[in-house]
């Protein structure tokens, strides 16, 4: 049975939390935490994703995000798969490095962007790795004591959001004004990965994709080769994929076909597809015409 979905909402911030898989360490050396790093910056220009705040820690990740017109899943795709690969060559490992999907919770309220990212500076503390946050080397903490450090985080919105409530410096515990300790405590919002998005389901998609290009559901799913077969099993996957984030492997189960296929035809859409929002807007969570 297909995983649920995940909702995306243009312009929104999402705390984005990825541990490894049953615990393990996702990060051995400085050279891992800076290649982390290197992807979530180059994903982030790649797919126009803000980065508000992160923690590295040894066996899980934090990110503060805001996203835009591309959905979180392509972003975060990207860094994990990216990074699973050279982690894995690095180190001479196989498999997965990451537990299973990451999660990822809509922030709504500007209340809890002050308690998010003071809970994810104090991560390191609270670990017992530091005692104060500013001497953790893998969080964004650095970023908002000296705003001139690198150009990965955008530390303006957190900063003019503290102003608004009258504090003027960060602390270097209570990274929000006294007057906020107790509204601001850090309160996990409703996970929303698990809402549905409106007929985003694999049957319909397939009949929207294939009415488009102008073939039946049984062109794509069977064996030819044509022209248009390929043209619409790589809308197909594109559709399924990085609009209404189905994985890979979900995706060529359906089709009957590999994974190697399936990325194949995903790095064709792209090719095609990647600024054609007209056309794509009508795959977002429809269900048949």
């Amino acid at each position: 049975m297909p995983r649920k979905p995940r909702v995306h909402v243009q312009e929104a911030f999402y705390h984005v939390l990825a541990r490894g898989n049953q615990k393990q360490q996702i990060f051995y050396d400085d050279e891992d935490y800076q290649i982390y790093l290197r992807l979530t910056k180059k994903y982030s220009e790649r797919y126009n994703v803000e980065l508000h705040g992160y923690v590295l820690m040894p066996n899980h990740v934090h990110l503060l995000v805001r996203v835009n017109s591309v959905p979180l899943a392509r972003f975060m795709q990207g860094i994990q798969q990216t990074y699973t690969q050279i982690f894995n060559k690095r180190h001479e490992k196989v498999g997965h490095l990451f537990q299973g999907r990451y999660k990822s919770f809509y922030i709504d309220k500007d209340v809890y962007l002050l308690g998010l990212i003071r809970y994810i500076h104090l991560n390191p503390v609270k670990a017992g790795l530091v005692r104060k946050p500013q001497n953790y080397r893998w969080s964004s903490q650095r970023n908002y004591y000296n705003t001139g450090v690198g150009s990965l985080v955008d530390t303006r919105f957190i900063t003019s959001l503290l102003a608004t409530y009258g504090g003027t410096v960060i602390d270097d515990y209570q990274l929000v004004p006294e007057a906020l300790t107790v509204s601001a405590q850090f309160d996990e919002p409703k996970e929303e990965h698990n809402q549905p998005l409106p007929g985003a389901d694999l049957k319909e998609m397939l009949i929207n994709v294939a009415e488009y290009i102008g073939v039946s559901p049984q062109v794509v799913l069977g064996p030819g080769r044509s022209k248009q077969a390929y043209a619409a099993r790589c809308l197909f996957a594109y559709v399924a994929c990085y609009i209404n984030r189905y994985r890979i492997k979900e995706v060529a189960d359906f089709l009957n076909k590999d994974g190697s296929t399936v990325s194949k035809c995903l790095r064709q859409a792209e090719k095609e597809w990647e600024h054609n929002n007209e056309a794509l807007s009508r795959f977002k969570g429809s269900g048949p015409a």
